[in-house]
């Protein structure tokens, strides 16, 4: 290693061009205080001149640290303000003058994601191989971690993750999709897709032959007698139509749909009481990631969502709006208007993400009524699941009604398991189940 007087480096205007991040140039001076120099400049002497080679980026924050009357240290030697350590181009064995270009490479502003992509992966299997070579451990965190501080002058978690994230797309530039992305993090985003897509695809084809509707089970009784019943940890996503504490049971005869009514006793005492439990056995069966989604009253929301973070699962501020265009029921006869929408409370257990981002605002008409005073339609629930399953996840209705859960997980090759403790309902699920092929 050589010593060069700052006044006596020469540095080409074609590299003075070239424009550098102020707030970059801070975090590597930063570095440098820190940990030291860890690459020398590279120089060449020409027509009497030493004359700058790599490491432009690397001088500027050297002044930065001078600025503050500081000396910097390099290898095992301290090096004064002015005095600069560099080693001769001709003096790098091919490797450190190859990793040394990748680095200056990776720095360069005028870089695409794609090239700056393809010069980290480069970087990193270098740093893999000169290890290998030394007989060390190739560990790719400790690489990274080195590639993050080094090229960026920063080790954060957020430069790590750029570092990682730039290394795995740089696998599959020959994806088009992929490639054609504006940045390395939408890139990474779409592969993030593709691959949770193909995941799916494979479990549906792993699942596919043999699953038939023997796979879905219904159990009568008392779902919170039921609950108890199954495992912790069972299912996937919980999705249900409980009652709504609004005094159902005194509305009639659901605008002359159905020959009965609702058979339970509605009031908001017993409905409260009993979606207290409820909250906690729903929490208690579902997996550490999974989904909910429960119907509701707007009355009543507030509640019904203070009882299920009381249990345990992270609600969503606002509801979700289902618009039901065919919806016919007048609650003021005389005075209107006509009820067309109906809510949903959304909440997650752990951090499971959804297949995909779509509306809090969904929009079906009814199916045809199968005699049952507040069935919903199978196409809702297939809306709302498609958010959340993947095939051979288990799904659960425990207020499962004419059983709508049933043929709308079948549709995603998913097991449901339905509770219900009225007789007609019951018997109306079984005829969904029989009809699934």
């Amino acid at each position: 290693m050589h010593i060069v007087n700052i006044h006596e480096l020469h540095v080409m205007e074609s590299r003075q061009r070239r424009e550098f991040k102020p707030e970059t140039i801070v975090e590597l001076a930063n570095s440098i205080s820190s940990v030291g120099l860890i690459h020398p400049l590279v120089v060449r002497s020409e027509e009497g001149k030493m004359v700058l080679v790599a490491g432009e980026r690397r001088l500027r924050a050297l002044q930065y640290v001078w600025n503050f009357g500081q000396s910097v240290r390099c290898g095992e030697a301290t090096f004064p303000e002015g005095d600069i350590p560099c080693v001769y181009q001709g003096e790098l064995d091919p490797l450190t003058a190859y990793e040394m270009e990748l680095e200056e490479n990776i720095r360069r502003e005028d870089l695409s994601w794609q090239e700056r992509a393809q010069a980290t992966s480069q970087l990193y299997e270098l740093r893999k191989l000169q290890r290998e070579k030394a007989g060390e451990s190739a560990n790719p965190a400790e690489i990274i971690h080195e590639i993050s501080e080094e090229v960026y002058g920063n080790p954060d978690g957020g430069t790590y993750t750029n570092t990682r994230e730039a290394l795995i797309v740089s696998r599959h530039l020959d994806d088009p999709d992929v490639a054609k992305a504006k940045s390395a993090r939408d890139a990474f985003k779409i592969l993030k897709r593709k691959e949770e897509l193909k995941r799916s695809a494979d479990l549906g084809e792993s699942v596919g032959r043999t699953f038939t509707s023997a796979i879905h089970q219904l159990l009568r009784g008392n779902c919170l007698d039921v609950l108890q019943t199954i495992p912790p940890g069972e299912v996937d996503v919980i999705l249900t139509d409980p009652p709504y504490g609004i005094d159902a049971d005194q509305f009639g005869d659901s605008g002359g749909k159905t020959p009965g009514s609702h058979f339970y006793k509605d009031d908001f005492e017993t409905w409260s009481a009993l979606m207290k439990v409820f909250a906690h056995e729903a929490f208690r069966v579902a997996k550490a990631q999974s989904h909910a989604y429960i119907f509701g009253d707007v009355d009543n929301f507030v509640f019904l969502k203070s009882y299920m973070s009381a249990a345990g699962w992270n609600c969503f501020r606002t509801p979700f709006i289902w618009v039901n265009p065919t919806a016919m029921r007048t609650p003021w006869v005389d005075m209107g208007p006509q009820r067309k929408y109906q809510i949903v409370l959304y909440a997650v257990k752990g951090n499971r993400p959804v297949t995909r981002i779509y509306s809090d605002v969904i929009t079906y008409p009814s199916d045809e009524n199968l005699n049952h005073p507040a069935q919903k339609p199978v196409a809702l629930y297939q809306d709302l699941l498609r958010r959340s399953v993947r095939p051979g996840d288990t799904v659960l209705d425990p207020f499962c009604g004419s059983g709508p859960i049933f043929p709308a997980a079948h549709s995603f090759k998913c097991r449901a398991i339905g509770i219900e403790q009225d007789a007609a309902a019951y018997g109306i699920s079984v005829a969904r189940i029989q009809a699934l092929t």
